[in-house]
């Protein structure tokens, strides 16, 4: 598989490429370095050359509603697009919820977590671990159905925003739905969760 890493952290982007290149010896990664949260000519003109199969995006929570429309107005659709983002995964899936070839994933994911799903993601096939729900998730998705904000969340429930990511992260796996907003409607259809 070949992957482009983008960032406008050289450090961020080092690290997981050596991280990558360890765990799947096969895989070609290349990085590219943005001075500017924008998606420019210059990444399109690499991604076109080097016949990349996923790019991989890494934003913050201040840049990536500007980096999300940068590359709708330059990647085709034929490009397989994965967000790596902060804390903010329900705004980043309001932005892109109808592109059909996009994904996100938190920073807080382990690397062979990441691995999985960046594999899944390219082959279309869900390939989710199996995990249980805890209590607090469960808490947590009632909370999030409710309309209760993340900040409101951690702030009653006494937890931080990467508690609040595993949480999600849990939820969304355990229902094997790329967003917490299918993950509620699963939780009502199997009545885990309850008005």
């Amino acid at each position: 598989m070949k992957v482009l890493i983008v960032s406008m952290s050289a450090l961020f982007i080092e690290a997981l490429q050596i991280a990558i290149r360890d765990r799947r010896p096969a895989w070609q990664v290349e990085t590219y370095s943005m001075q500017a949260p924008l998606f420019n000519q210059a990444v399109m003109k690499k991604i076109q050359e080097q016949w990349v199969d996923i790019v991989v995006i890494e934003t913050t929570n201040q840049h990536f509603a500007l980096m999300i429309e940068s590359v709708k107005k330059l990647a085709g659709p034929e490009i397989d697009i994965m967000l790596l983002v902060d804390s903010r995964l329900g705004e980043v899936y309001h932005h892109v919820k109808d592109e059909e070839r996009w994904a996100s994933v938190t920073k807080n994911t382990s690397l062979d977590e990441f691995l999985l799903l960046m594999e899944s993601f390219k082959s279309n096939v869900s390939t989710f671990p199996k995990v249980s729900l805890m209590e607090m998730d469960k808490k947590v998705l009632k909370d999030l159905a409710i309309g209760h904000t993340f900040e409101f969340i951690q702030r009653t429930r006494g937890l931080s925003a990467e508690e609040i990511d595993q949480s999600l992260y849990r939820i969304n796996t355990y229902f094997q739905v790329p967003n917490y907003i299918e993950s509620i409607s699963k939780a009502f259809e199997q009545k885990i969760i309850t008005y």
